[in-house]
């Protein structure tokens, strides 16, 4: 069996789901850890941040992890919750109440089926006796209240040290610990998890008139961490969900401004993808008998490749990070793109990264088109466009071909139809293209060792302004290198039907 056979078994499709098997031994914390699970009593966290960079895969690490010391943690998802939603309902208070119930009704079943061990004592007789109302009676509800707070455990059992060591998976984190013990153990005699993922599943987030549906949600799972103190309730949304949810839910700034200061944005930075890539890098090694080999030279040609389309070399870390949108799910599945294009018994090299690359970056295309569609229609044409710009370029380039882009063809974002030559409507599609990753600005900065920081989305959403003119023509706007190759061959596509 060759070397880089082992490594599909840890590269496969990046979802917590296919990683499940092995997701405990592989999984790398995030230094936001003790921000998430440091959660006072009462409170929420609302975890954000952009499809494919991990929000599942926490949750189940948090799952696995409470269950292995003993604290009772209920994880949820939008299929769990089965109750029938009138069509016509649309108003805030109806949609809280009803996802009130529907979440409740969830937990109840979810402990049923799932975590029985919890039913002892108090928890038992009140399953027992939610079961014998049935879900259709309204005591049900207040039933099941009282039993999330029955399962709490109570917290002078929890060794705060030894849970911070298994969340970060290092001998010690001193700030983990802290918030830990301050924070998660400390002012409540009991604790207990709720975990909400896949949050904007309950609704069409591209409709108007379903942000609603998310807003009861989000406000019924606060409800819940509310009157069961003991409860610490996260719940996870897609970063573009929740900009939308902030920008078009009419109506709903009071509920913004009470939910903002609970928002834990979850990011992923080099640092964090790399440790990703080598731990699993190293368990493929150690299952093919080379624990103590460096992974790069086992199953990669030499240390560096030439990128593809180019002459240029980069090592493998970085060309496989620096394609990956700040996205773990994107790192890994790369990785398989460069493994599936390597002749068997072989090792990934040059060839394996222009082949895997051209899939790679056409699938990330077909991405930003599934994820985008709902704010621009013809956001595939829109990012094609940019076969003629080159890679980087400055701010009146970009500028320029945004102003002529909606004499080609029909161009509407987010309701706003871009007409040719309008500088204002020029920067409502940058701001899309900005916000989808797409074009990322690099700017002057002094402090930094290069002389430039790279401003993304995540970073400053408010960046690309109208008001922001100045800062927006010192920058370079750089296309990202996922989609680079893409834009290349669509370039020789056209060169060779000419």
């Amino acid at each position: 069996m060759s070397s880089i056979s082992y490594l599909k078994k840890y590269f496969l499709t990046g979802t917590a789901e296919e990683d499940l098997p092995f997701l405990q031994r592989a999984f790398v914390s995030s230094s936001q850890l003790p921000e998430i699970v440091g959660i006072q009593p009462g409170a929420m966290r609302l975890i954000v941040g952009n499809k494919g960079i991990g929000k599942t895969a926490l949750f189940e690490f948090l799952e696995s992890t409470s269950k292995k010391h003993k604290l009772p943690c209920i994880l949820v998802r939008p299929d769990d919750i089965a109750s029938q939603l009138q069509a016509n309902t649309s108003d805030l208070a109806s949609l809280k109440r009803f996802y009130f119930d529907a979440l409740l009704r969830a937990v109840a079943m979810t402990i049923g089926r799932k975590h029985s061990g919890l039913l002892i004592g108090d928890a038992k007789t009140l399953y027992q006796e939610a079961q014998r109302q049935g879900q259709t009676s309204e005591d049900f509800i207040q039933t099941t209240l009282k039993l999330l707070t029955a399962i709490a455990v109570p917290v002078k059992g929890v060794d705060g040290v030894k849970l911070a060591k298994e969340l970060a998976g290092v001998a010690s984190n001193p700030e983990l610990t802290r918030a830990i013990n301050n924070q998660l153990l400390d002012s409540s005699a009991k604790v207990a998890f709720l975990l909400i993922d896949d949050t904007d599943q309950v609704a069409q987030p591209g409709e108007p008139q379903h942000l609603n549906r998310l807003w009861g949600l989000l406000l019924a799972a606060r409800k819940v961490a509310t009157e069961c103190p003991n409860v610490r309730v996260l719940v996870s949304l897609r970063s573009e969900i929740w900009l939308r949810l902030q920008s078009e839910a009419k109506g709903q700034r009071d509920q913004t401004d009470h939910l903002r200061n609970l928002v834990v944005r979850l990011n992923s930075n080099d640092d964090h993808m790399r440790k990703i890539l080598i731990k699993r890098m190293n368990l493929a090694a150690a299952d093919s008998g080379h624990p103590t080999t460096d992974p790069y030279t086992l199953f990669f040609v030499s240390d560096q490749v030439t990128l593809p389309y180019s002459t240029d070399k980069r090592s493998w870390e970085s060309f496989i990070i620096k394609s990956a949108r700040e996205r773990p799910r994107d790192a890994i599945q790369l990785v398989r793109k460069l493994i599936d294009s390597t002749e068997s018994g072989k090792k990934i090299g040059d060839n394996s990264a222009q082949i895997g690359m051209s899939v790679y970056s056409k699938e990330r295309v077909n991405d930003l088109v599934g994820e985008f569609t709902p704010d621009c229609p013809e956001i595939r044409k829109l990012l094609e466009s940019f076969i003629d710009i080159p890679f980087e370029s400055d701010f009146e380039t970009i500028r320029d071909h945004l102003k002529r882009v909606g004499s080609e063809f029909s161009l509407v974002i987010r309701g706003s139809i871009i007409q040719p030559g309008n500088d204002d409507l020029a920067v409502v599609a940058l701001q899309l293209l900005h916000e989808a990753g797409f074009l990322n600005a690099r700017v002057p900065d002094s402090r930094q060792p290069k002389g430039f920081r790279h401003v993304q989305f995540s970073d400053e959403p408010n960046f690309v302004e109208r008001s922001n003119w100045n800062e927006l023509q010192a920058a370079q706007w750089e296309i990202h290198p996922a989609f680079r190759s893409r834009l290349i061959e669509l370039t020789n596509n056209r060169q060779a039907r000419k």
